[in-house]
């Protein structure tokens, strides 16, 4: 960035995570001159961090233990997620890349009665919101997916469900999006926001950024980034960890979930085993860095050699730490109300799944097309 002179541009771009770099990619596209900053590196964010599952079932506890307000704001957002995968699909044949991602489906098991019950709730309510799944009984779920422990006395099925390599996706996004004519610029950290008519200023520790348009995709960081225009969004950082096994041959097509207990399990291509579900990890020093708890990894791996016993022959490889974002079950997207310059692109809790989607509606948005999908009734927007 010049040292005198402030660097101008069309739209500026906070987060260099999955939200972020798509927006830049689809702007650019569209021939907008776009800058993106980031204050560490692309993808070392919680887009670079977590497991790379694709979801589209609801958690049990949105069903059964979630408050009136989230459990609303969670169920109304439900229909986006097909969407969102369908944007993945788009991507990735646009691009011609292989991103490892396989819509093989997602099997979420139950060990009891009373669990295979819950979850034919949850079927129900899914099914209302267009989103195909299929109750199994023990023996159907022998037949499908044999790996699993004799425990299992049931699950439900969602085909549409999936899984693809993270740390293969989010650098050829920010490529394409470079490729496309945007400037992304690692190493730099948003310090202010001035109000300009038009536009706004940022001020960055390399110096100030004009831009007629601001996009907010700082996904943990949201909320900070907000205050400095003196908004206040339902965004907060939450620490979580992913550990991986060692390879071994094919063994788990699917995407495995316990209906009660926290677990996401699934298999890469090279054949390891990555094995998350949102158990907590810590934060250190000032906040920003994720640091591993070894009580987490524990009580990870013990629920999945549970439910797929085989993993407890397994060597356990490496295990991370990633700051994820954990929102009110609602996207916040689009402009701040009295800030036409200011919009916010925050995809809700499954961020990796919708960041694309939530991308895609904002560049439609700051481009004057209307949204290709109506997201007025569901999302924050202020």
């Amino acid at each position: 960035m010049p040292a005198g002179n402030p660097l101008g541009t069309d739209v500026l771009i906070v987060g260099g995570g999955i939200t972020g770099c798509t927006a830049a990619y689809f702007l650019a596209r569209e021939g907008l001159d776009v800058v993106l900053i980031e204050r560490e590196d692309i993808a070392t964010g919680a887009s670079g961090r977590n497991a790379g599952n694709l979801h589209l079932q609801l958690l049990p506890f949105i069903v059964e233990g979630a408050d009136e307000a989230e459990r609303r704001h969670r169920l109304s957002a439900l229909p986006l997620f097909p969407a969102a995968i369908r944007t993945w699909r788009d991507l990735e044949r646009d691009l011609e890349e292989d991103w490892e991602m396989r819509l093989v489906g997602g099997l979420m098991v139950a060990e009891t009665p009373r669990q295979l019950r819950s979850l034919e709730r949850k079927a129900l309510i899914e099914r209302k919101a267009g989103i195909e799944t299929h109750i199994l009984g023990a023996n159907e779920v022998r037949e499908m997916a044999p790996y699993l422990s004799p425990t299992v006395v049931g699950a439900e099925f969602c085909p549409g469900e999936g899984k693809m390599n993270a740390l293969a996706a989010l650098p050829a996004i920010a490529k394409a999006a470079e490729e496309a004519g945007a400037r992304l610029l690692r190493g730099v950290e948003l310090e202010a926001i001035e109000r300009r008519d038009p536009g706004m200023t940022a001020r960055t520790s390399r110096g100030p950024i004009r831009c007629a348009r601001l996009v907010n995709a700082a996904g943990p960081s949201a909320a900070r980034v907000a205050a400095m225009v003196g908004a206040s969004l339902p965004v907060a950082p939450k620490v979580v960890q992913s550990h991986v096994s060692e390879p071994v041959a094919p063994m788990v097509p699917h995407l495995v979930y316990h209906c009660q207990e926290t677990l996401t399990l699934k298999q890469l291509n090279a054949g390891n085993l990555v094995i998350a579900g949102g158990w907590p990890g810590r934060q250190w020093g000032d906040g920003t860095y994720p640091w591993v708890r070894r009580e987490s990894m524990e009580g990870n791996m013990w629920i999945a050699c549970r439910v797929v016993p085989e993993v407890a022959r397994l060597h356990l490889l490496r295990a991370w730490a990633g700051i994820n974002v954990r929102t009110d079950g609602r996207p916040v997207l689009g402009p701040l109300p009295g800030l036409p310059a200011f919009y916010n692109a925050v995809p809700p809790d499954a961020g990796w799944t919708a960041g694309p989607l939530c991308a895609r509606l904002t560049a439609e948005m700051l481009t004057g097309r209307a949204p290709s999908l109506d997201v007025s009734a569901v999302a924050w927007t202020g």
